[in-house]
């Protein structure tokens, strides 16, 4: 009985030996986790670069694509959103040369009818092309304007319409006043109308201009609507125009009797075209002033501090960048052998060294079976199994165990 009780006790006294020291799962648990921007732990943000194609041309369209791109792999730049990065890079849209060549042909077509003498489909062919120039740029629109004033002028002569055929050649006169006709290429009656509404001094009258944008009356920038503007008597045509609006106009008829309504409404835009007209501000500013302004609104607009502008020089390839602080642009420079490689290299910030010291970590407890007291614990129980085991055997004494020899089956058959 009194080894039964020591080998139990040296169990239950090796055991608790093992246990003492558990997996070392269980005490990295209770250490402390490292939190996303701690100190000494780095948590780098990518800067947004924009990339800007300032001559809308095919060489320096490549050169943006590939910097975009390396942009898109840098671990410290990043582009700025799809939308914005193609509308600053992508050929322009050419919504003006479209109108403007088929208001051509609408010209074309008129001047072909007073041919054939068919004065209606003349006319109908000005009016057409002249509502397509409505949506263009007055500047760009203003020559040809004037042509298909004159070819509606012709087209009512021939309907025997005499005063609207002088409203339609005043307004010509105005848009161009350059103009003059010769025998050899108008009819005679049309020369002599032409130059009977030249001499015509009709008074001043008022445009009210209701709208929002820059207005332009005749070609001629006038001011800012909203706002009224005197303008002489007849017809004339009233332009619309703005940054962030469509360019829209309408043809009024300013009378005595009442101040004309030109009324103008704004057609919205989408974000591209917002940001290909910031694109385009840019691409035309003429002095330092007014550029470093115009990147300004674009840099804010599309969300960046820093931005490469690209252009073609002579053939050659030109960039430069910017930054929403001192000094603004840098200086401009020919792109070499590396490419874009290299406008990479200047944006890249420089890596910024932390001098805190690192956060210290415990150094790593070894596994759970290689500490000592694990080990003492083990080897205690097994010896303890072994004495324990032997003296229990012993405590027996002889005679405990009986043999007996004759060992007989269940009888059977009555045996």
């Amino acid at each position: 009985m009194a080894a039964r009780t020591l080998f139990l006790c040296i169990l239950v006294a090796g055991a608790p030996l093992a246990l003492a020291e558990g997996p070392r799962s269980a005490q990295l648990a209770d250490l402390p986790v490292a939190q996303p921007g701690a100190r000494g732990i780095d948590t780098p943000v990518r800067r947004a670069v924009a990339v800007i194609d300032l001559t809308n041309d095919q060489a320096v369209r490549d050169v943006a694509n590939k910097l975009l791109e390396r942009l898109a792999v840098s671990p410290e730049l990043a582009p700025p959103a799809i939308s914005d990065a193609a509308a600053l890079v992508d050929k322009l849209p050419p919504d003006d040369e479209l109108r403007i060549t088929q208001a051509q042909r609408k010209r074309q077509s008129a001047e072909q009818n007073l041919a054939q003498r068919s004065f209606r489909e003349a006319a109908i062919d000005a009016v057409e092309g002249q509502e397509l120039l409505l949506r263009v740029t007055p500047r760009a629109a203003i020559a040809l304007y004037a042509d298909l004033a004159l070819a509606l002028g012709q087209s009512r002569l021939g309907e025997q319409k005499e005063a609207e055929a002088r409203e339609a050649f005043a307004l010509a006169y105005r848009l161009d006043p350059t103009r003059t006709l010769d025998d050899l290429h108008f009819l005679p009656e049309v020369v002599q109308s032409f130059e009977a509404a030249k001499k015509v001094n009709p008074g001043v009258g008022t445009i009210a201009v209701r709208g929002a944008g820059r207005v332009w009356i005749d070609g001629d920038e006038v001011g800012a609507a909203p706002g009224e503007f005197k303008i002489p008597l007849g017809r004339h045509v009233v332009w619309l125009t703005g940054l962030l609006r469509d360019t829209a106009g309408k043809e009024v008829l300013v009378t005595q009797s009442r101040t004309a309504d030109a009324t103008i409404m704004d057609g919205p835009l989408t974000r591209p075209q917002k940001v290909v007209r910031f694109r385009i501000a840019l691409s035309q500013a003429q002095d330092a002033a007014v550029r470093a302004s115009a990147i300004a609104e674009l840099a804010a607009f599309v969300n960046v501090h820093d931005v490469v502008l690209l252009s073609a020089v002579n053939g050659r390839i030109v960039w430069q960048t910017w930054r929403d602080r001192e000094p603004g642009f840098s200086a401009p420079k020919e792109l070499g052998r590396e490419g874009p490689g290299e406008i990479v290299k200047q944006l890249a910030p420089p890596r910024s060294i932390d001098a805190s010291p690192p956060v210290a970590l415990p150094e790593p407890a070894p596994r759970w079976y290689r500490r000592r007291p694990v080990q003492v614990g083990i080897a205690a129980t097994v010896v303890a199994a072994v004495v324990g085991g032997y003296l229990w055997v012993r405590s027996s004494g002889p005679g405990t165990f009986q043999f007996i020899p004759d060992i007989t089956g269940p009888k059977t058959g009555g045996k």
